[in-house]
């Protein structure tokens, strides 16, 4: 496999895999036993068996998508990647509220758009979107590619950096130069954002770099991308999974 992030080694990559499965396991678990433990009436914790199955569905997920990052950082084939994908989807449907994921929906509908999953499922994305009334400008924009009907807000929940992506959506219907510049300046806004840069740790916790929205903007957008093959944190190939 030819690594797609080249900011950790193929061994560094595997190791956290290989962590991060044992660490699912454990969750995995943890949720039959307390799933045991509700079904015969039995609570010996501080905290109720439900929350206690919450928590270690959520953690689930974040290993989930670490690994995602990981293999698709590896070099891992798409098709696998899109099967990888669809554990995500299904323990993110169950898990999600708006008041912590919101990064994470961005991401679900982004990947979801590039890998064009079916409508079913793109539709309990959005489902979950009208559950909680989420207004913002850049999920709107994603959603309404799937469903055109779809009403959009001017606002964003988070301005930095996916206020950036309107000038993007601008420039395109200029030209594909001025769109093409617009997405490598927004590329090095949303790096610049990040809180952690993992490669920088002493410890082996980066996954890569990959701006997901970034790719969906440029797919909805039809932007002429080959001048960003090679470009830091742009997901390339996942945008031209169908080419």
């Amino acid at each position: 496999m030819n690594r797609r992030d080249k900011l950790n080694t193929p061994e560094g990559y595997h190791e956290i895999l290989n962590q991060n499965s044992e660490f699912i396991e454990s969750r995995v678990l943890k949720i039959k036993a307390r799933e045991d433990d509700e079904r015969n009436g039995v609570q010996n914790y501080p905290r109720k068996n439900v929350e206690i199955i919450q928590a270690a569905k959520k953690q689930i997920f974040t290993y989930q998508v670490d690994s995602f990052k990981a293999n698709f950082s590896l070099g891992k084939d798409l098709p696998n990647m899109k099967k990888e994908f669809q554990h995500l989807f299904e323990i993110f449907s169950e898990i999600w509220q708006s008041e912590w994921g919101y990064v994470q929906m961005v991401e679900m509908l982004s990947i979801g758009i590039m890998f064009e999953i079916e409508d079913e499922d793109f539709n309990q994305l959005v489902n979950l979107v009208e559950r909680d009334n989420v207004n913002d400008f850049l999920i709107d924009f994603l959603i309404q590619y799937r469903l055109p009907s779809w009403q959009r807000t001017e606002k964003f929940l988070w301005n930095k950096p996916y206020k950036n992506s309107i000038k993007i959506i601008e420039d395109s219907k200029i030209d594909n130069e001025k769109a093409i510049s617009s997405l490598k300046k927004y590329l090095k806004s949303w790096y610049s954002s990040l809180e952690v840069k993992t490669h920088e740790s002493k410890w082996n916790i980066h996954t890569g770099y990959w701006s997901w929205e970034a790719g969906a903007i440029a797919k909805i957008l039809n932007i002429d991308d080959i001048s960003l093959k090679d470009q830091p944190y742009y997901p390339y190939d996942m945008v031209h999974y169908k080419d």
